[in-house]
């Protein structure tokens, strides 16, 4: 398969907001908010887009991450039109790093939300990232796509990694959160593990 980068015309293309026909027949628009919150009951997992930007490393948090292909090996991120970052993630290597139920206060920093706490860079591959996350993936830009307000950018995976025993943050309805902890009986949380039921 060709490898497809990133380019000015495929830009124009997925920034195109051409309207549809005047006689197409259209749903009605859900309530924004309304249709947020709904999406919200759909549990995801959080990640962090690292890059590299003159001598610097940027992050951005992302809870829209997905796989696409082994073959080749992609991945999707949803970004907003608006973000800062998307302009870099489409024209340079960039890091997928999935974080910890340990790791809120990284997302939080890379939300907007500066913490105290100093970022553990790893800086061994064509992409700065960030130490101690459950798993990561060092990406090329391979192609993106219109998503509405968003981009749809696809990433090809050219280096990965990940550990066994951490577990991940989860974002579920507006809210930060982490799998319920298994104890030694089999239980979560005071409920039977679905593995133990007879």
């Amino acid at each position: 398969m060709t490898d497809i980068m990133w380019d000015a015309e495929i830009y124009e293309k997925a920034a195109d907001t051409t309207p549809p026909p005047s006689d197409a027949v259209l749903p009605p628009l859900p309530d924004p908010r309304q249709l947020r919150n709904t999406l919200g009951n759909f549990a995801t997992g959080v990640v962090v887009l690292t890059y590299r930007s003159g001598n610097d490393h940027y992050g951005v948090t992302v809870n829209s991450f997905t796989s696409v292909s082994l073959d080749p090996p992609l991945v999707l991120v949803s970004m907003q039109r608006t973000s800062r970052a998307l302009t870099h993630l489409l024209e340079r290597p960039f890091a997928v790093n999935v974080l910890g139920d340990n790791q809120l206060d990284t997302a939080l920093h890379f939300a907007g939300k500066p913490q105290d706490r100093p970022i553990d860079w790893i800086t061994d591959g064509p992409a700065p990232r960030i130490g101690g996350s459950p798993a990561y993936f060092q990406c090329t830009p391979w192609a993106a796509n219109d998503g509405g307000d968003h981009v749809l950018v696809l990433g090809r995976v050219t280096a990965y990694g990940q550990q066994d025993d951490a577990r991940p943050l989860l974002f579920y309805r507006g809210q930060w959160s982490a799998l319920a902890q298994e104890s030694e009986d089999g239980t979560e949380n005071g409920a039977r593990s679905e593995r133990s039921r007879p």
